[in-house]
């Protein structure tokens, strides 16, 4: 016993260190997530800010053109577009009108005709709700010559009078956020993604293509997410739907945008030094414990001894030795059982079928008991072999009689398992000289609970029993059912 104390409180100092240790590991790996969060929301909304300016001045430039005259085509582009045409990952800058005509552009040559905009929601959403400001779209396949999928930005245009005068567009290459995303170090296994506050994705570094623009909102990690978006940051530990890997997701978004940075680091990188210490401590503790090991070995293998033995005994006791279904006390207390919830609950109903062996005496007396006995167990096969539900019980009522109780079922489903039962019986073709019918068969009888007859479950067995009476009667290897008149 102080050697068991001695290994425990070993292990407890050992846990508790460790547990310690394990916090330390945690807050600092959230801490560097969240440093990592920091420089990607900041390089990015930077960015987007920029971009946002570069909105304003197409738009002013646009309302507000140099001169009385018209300018040659060079001159107004070089006006409009001269200090953006060339821009990283900008590949398209445009005005389009209130009717969705494009009106400029900053694509020199374009050799189909220009389509239609009207429909498309980074123009609606600007007609519809003038309140909109910077307006980022989903990612949308594009083929304006650049590597990646696009993401829209959209700015409204205004007369004088504030009625809808179109919008400025800027298509932005989604490698621009792939190319910010590469240069941050993650880690084995880790992952750097952008998703809008409504599950859409617009890039994961190591990049998969497929995953672009994939709405992810239903993702059970996103839903989660969900529920921490009335913060700005913050962080969990989950296991990725895609790849299976447990990480710490560390969020934060990009203010003034519907954009959320993700980082995600795993978590056997993040607790691989904290696992060899651990693994070292257990190593220690299991020489350590090895000894009291083998003082306990001999002391459990006497309890499991204890413990099957009194299975063993209890098992015993509950069912009957010969055929192996529940003996008449344990059949006595779940027909018991069963009537008290009946009791309790008026809607519940139960049926209780009172089954005999035909002529068994008579093949006692051709036979012999011993077979008579191989009798009874081949019958308590057929009827748990049959049985579907784990709440039907069946058991040795006494001699060759059999009951078996059939919980939350009406008369029509106990007559059909009656039936089934004395089918089952039946074809096993077990000869029996000295029955008319060749064979061994079973009698049935059927009652199920009425409650303005049965008050009590002795009720019920009687009922059956009377039932049961009428097979026989009848000429066996038959069904009878407890009539309501019966009781």
């Amino acid at each position: 016993m102080i050697l068991i104390i001695a290994v425990l409180m070993v292990a407890a100092i050992c846990a508790s260190t460790l547990y310690q240790s394990y916090r330390q590991i945690r807050l600092a790996a959230v801490a560097n997530a969240s440093n990592v969060t920091l420089i990607a929301q900041r390089a990015i909304s930077r960015n987007i800010e920029m971009l946002s300016l570069s909105l304003d001045t197409l738009a002013y430039r646009y309302q507000h053109p140099l001169g009385s005259k018209p300018l040659p085509e060079s001159q107004s582009y070089a006006y409009l577009f001269g200090s953006t045409a060339n821009a990283s990952h900008i590949t398209v800058m445009a005005i389009i009108d209130a009717q969705g005509q494009v009106r400029a552009t900053s694509r020199r040559s374009v050799t189909q005709a220009r389509p239609n905009y009207a429909d498309r929601a980074y123009f609606t959403v600007h007609r519809e709700h003038p309140e909109t400001g910077l307006y980022i779209s989903r990612p949308i396949q594009a083929s304006l010559g650049n590597e990646l999928p696009v993401v829209v930005l959209s700015k409204r245009l205004s007369r004088e009078d504030g009625s809808f005068d179109g919008i400025v567009v800027m298509a932005l290459d989604l490698a621009y956020f792939r190319d910010l995303f590469m240069g941050l170090a993650l880690g084995k296994d880790g992952v750097i993604s952008l998703y809008s506050d409504e599950g859409v994705a617009y890039m994961r570094v190591p990049y998969k293509a497929d995953v672009i623009g994939r709405d992810l909102g239903n993702n059970a990690n996103f839903q989660r997410l969900k529920s921490m978006l009335s913060e700005d940051d913050g962080s969990f530990f989950a296991r990725a739907t895609n790849d299976g890997v447990e990480r710490l997701y560390t969020f934060r978004r990009i203010p003034g945008s519907p954009l959320i940075v993700f980082v995600g680091r795993a978590e056997q990188a993040i607790f691989k030094s904290w696992r060899e210490t651990l693994y070292a401590v257990l190593l220690s503790l299991a020489a350590f414990a090895a000894l009291a090991t083998m003082l306990l070995m001999h002391v459990r293998q006497e309890l499991r001894k204890r413990v099957t033995a009194e299975k063993r005994l209890e098992e015993l006791a509950r069912t009957d030795s010969l055929t192996g279904l529940l003996n008449r006390r344990s059949l006595d207390e779940a027909l018991l059982a069963t009537w008290e919830r009946c009791q309790r609950n008026p809607s519940a109903s139960f049926s209780v079928l009172f089954i005999d062996v035909d002529y068994f005496k008579l093949y006692n007396d051709t036979y012999g008991h011993e077979m008579g006995d191989t009798v009874l167990q081949e019958v308590a096969k057929a009827l748990s072999e049959n049985l579907p539900r784990q709440t039907d019980h069946a058991g040795r009522y006494g001699g060759e009689e059999f009951v078996v109780l059939l919980e939350q079922t009406d008369e029509h489903g106990a007559l059909l398992m009656a039936q089934r039962l004395c089918e089952a019986v039946y074809s096993r073709l077990i000869v029996h000289a000295a029955s008319p019918l060749r064979v061994v068969t079973v009698s049935v009888g059927v009652a199920t609970l009425r409650r303005e007859r049965h008050h009590r479950v002795e009720d019920v067995i009687n009922a059956a029993d009377e039932a049961l009476y009428l097979a026989k009667s009848a000429g066996r290897n038959r069904v009878c059912f407890a009539h309501p008149g019966q009781v």
